[in-house]
């Protein structure tokens, strides 16, 4: 079937009726865990999140797609073709907390919408088309490191149900099972059937915005790694104790917090290094701190300056706390791989720019995604709308409706030349 198939029979009123139909969805899920201030936390396995699961199931099924779940409890949403090889589209559906209502979550519309589309209108596809609604990607609940793409590409470990905690002490195991999910039948999640995968995403940062492109073409993705590091010194009196017989860890994670970003600045872009969370025990005003814990997300698109970054990052902290007479205690929360994606994926996702007449670019992702785990299995690629101000992982995450529809509209393209046109 010619490209040109689509062509006519993609118009602008499709382009604006499914832009408000993934419009008014956003907002009918923000409702599960939304806040007064329009924020929204839905971590994996709680009530909100199984609210949100099973309103998507709903709708996947009004768009005419067969609905199944997975071990760890993703969303898929089925459009058989004549293949087995399955093209699939999609994002996540947790968030960070009080984050915004679209990230992630707006991936998981605009592969339904597109996929719906095809379904309505083109036929059984070559090979098949799913959609795809991961159950977690944050790590805002459990520092679970992408548990949906890593169960659909069989790297959880036996043992992890188990070990990973919420800050409450629940297991993410417990959690699976109040949720009615076996956490023993996990590695059934293991697909060995992708033949490709496109991840559509806000971008989370200003390029698009600020270049006014409607479109990225993401053909890689930067390195993460993420160190907890745990301080331990000597409590005492606030008014007691002189200053130089101090040990005093939380001095001495301001400092290593200062020096991580110096030696990010120093490195220039892409390079950046953030620390996300701190806390100091006892925690009174009128005590010295005896352990401090804080954590350390450094990325770089290039995995020898990202080597040497964590090298740097280490000494620093090594030199400090031997300085301050400090013990340290290193966790690794997070040591995921950057990626460069498929450049026929690529092409297709610029072919199906040119022909909906949008404003694109080709882009890296700061920002980790499924994608990059994903990708290590099969052809994958992502694309990126804007989000106004360039924001996200805030409570006024915002992506305009006509920027949503161009997203679709290149979605739809791109699906169609991969699972219609490409067998």
């Amino acid at each position: 079937m010619a490209t040109t198939a689509v062509l006519s029979r993609f118009g602008a009123s499709d382009r604006a009726q499914l832009a408000a139909d993934a419009g008014r969805l956003i907002e009918r899920l923000r409702k599960h865990g939304g806040g007064p201030n329009g924020g929204v936390t839905r971590l994996v396995y709680s009530p909100e999140w199984q609210a949100a699961m099973a309103d998507i199931e709903e709708w996947l099924l009004e768009s005419g797609l067969a609905v199944r779940h997975d071990a760890v409890g993703s969303r898929f949403g089925r459009l058989q073709g004549e293949s087995s090889s399955v093209v699939l589209s999609g994002s996540h559906t947790d968030s960070v907390k009080q984050g915004g209502a679209y990230d992630g979550t707006l991936g998981v519309v605009i592969a339904g919408c597109a996929i719906g589309w095809l379904a309505r209108n083109m036929g059984k596809p070559a090979r098949t088309l799913e959609v795809f609604a991961n159950c977690e990607e944050e790590s805002s609940r459990f520092a679970s490191n992408f548990w949906g793409s890593r169960a659909l590409t069989g790297r959880i470990a036996p043992g992890e149900t188990d070990r990973l905690t919420d800050e409450n002490g629940e297991t993410i195991g417990s959690a699976m099972r109040a949720c009615g999910l076996d956490p023993a039948s996990i590695p059934s999640a293991h697909r060995k059937d992708l033949g490709a995968y496109v991840e559509p995403h806000i971008e989370q940062g200003p390029v698009l915005v600020e270049s006014r492109d409607v479109i990225g073409v993401v053909d890689r993705v930067v390195g993460v790694r993420v160190i907890r590091v745990t301080l331990h010194g000597v409590s005492g009196h606030a008014g007691t104790v002189p200053m130089a017989n101090r040990h005093d860890p939380l001095a001495g994670a301001a400092e290593i917090m200062s020096g991580a970003e110096t030696i990010a600045r120093r490195m220039g872009p892409p390079a950046v290094a953030t620390v996300g969370s701190i806390a100091a025990k006892p925690g009174g005003f009128n005590q010295v701190p005896g352990e401090a814990t804080f954590t350390v997300d450094f990325r770089h698109t290039d995995s020898d300056v990202l080597d040497g970054l964590e090298r740097e990052l280490r000494s620093l902290i090594d030199t400090v706390s031997a300085r301050r007479g400090l013990q340290v205690r290193l966790g690794q929360v997070l040591s995921q791989a950057g990626i460069e994606f498929d450049g026929k994926v690529c092409a297709a996702l610029e072919a199906s720019c040119a022909e909906s007449s949008v404003r694109w670019r080709r882009m890296p992702s700061h920002a980790g995604h499924d994608a990059q785990v994903i990708g290590t299995v099969c052809p994958a690629a992502m694309l990126f709308v804007p989000s106004q101000g360039g924001h996200s992982h805030r409570p006024d995450e915002h992506t305009e409706l006509e920027d949503i529809g161009s997203g679709i509209e290149v979605l739809v393209r791109t699906l169609f030349r991969l699972a219609y046109q490409d067998s």
